[in-house]
């Protein structure tokens, strides 16, 4: 195997861990069997992480990341609130299909990882889609279109706990029908606005 140079090798890893957490879990996996899939001794990974829960958080770090920069691609040429969460919504389907191994190593440690620093990573990536939302509703609430007395972590979790719901059933069973995501959507539109949306 050619010589490749450290961020490489660090985004090589990264997705050698992916497919192999995503396949076996997180806690299955070890670190010998990630060197191996990559190429590479257990030395040459220990350069590059120090342990299975760097990988894990480099992981969710990277997961967390391009959502973010692809949600605000998405909404970014409208002002409207209640659109950019429809948007986010519509192309969510896509997404989780692009990151499918990712999104697999997150479901599966959140549901059964205990590990300290798997659930603070964990936590992070939580509290950034979170603020990401709040940020939204709270707009929608400063121009009108949402309830201004609603706490906006309700419906930013009922949004984050819908999408949770939607990428563990496509990913391990079938995905269900867009109109089944559109109309969830709707309905907690509907909850938290002032007039029709």
């Amino acid at each position: 195997m050619r010589r490749l140079k450290a961020p490489q090798r660090r985004e090589q890893l990264i997705e050698v861990a992916t497919k192999l957490f995503a396949k076996w879990g997180y806690d299955a996996t070890t670190t010998a069997a990630i060197a191996e899939a990559a190429g590479v001794t257990e030395p040459i990974l220990y350069r590059h992480f120090d342990s299975k829960q760097e990988l894990f958080v480099a992981i969710v770090r990277s997961v967390s990341e391009l959502t973010m920069e692809h949600w605000k691609e998405v909404i970014g040429d409208t002002d409207d609130p209640a659109e950019q969460i429809r948007r986010i919504a519509e192309e969510f389907p896509e997404h989780v299909r692009e990151l499918a191994d990712a999104y697999h190593v997150i479901h599966g440690a959140l549901a059964t990882s205990r590990d300290r620093k798997v659930a603070a990573v964990m936590k992070e990536h939580y509290g950034q889609i979170e603020r990401f939302f709040i940020h939204i509703i709270t707009r929608g609430q400063e121009t009108g279109i949402f309830r201004p007395q609603l706490d906006p972590k309700g419906p930013a979790w009922q949004l984050i706990m819908t999408g949770i719901g939607y990428a563990m059933v496509a990913l391990n069973l079938q995905a269900p029908e867009q109109g089944l995501i559109k109309n969830a959507i709707e309905s907690i539109l509907r909850g938290i606005s002032i007039l029709k949306v």
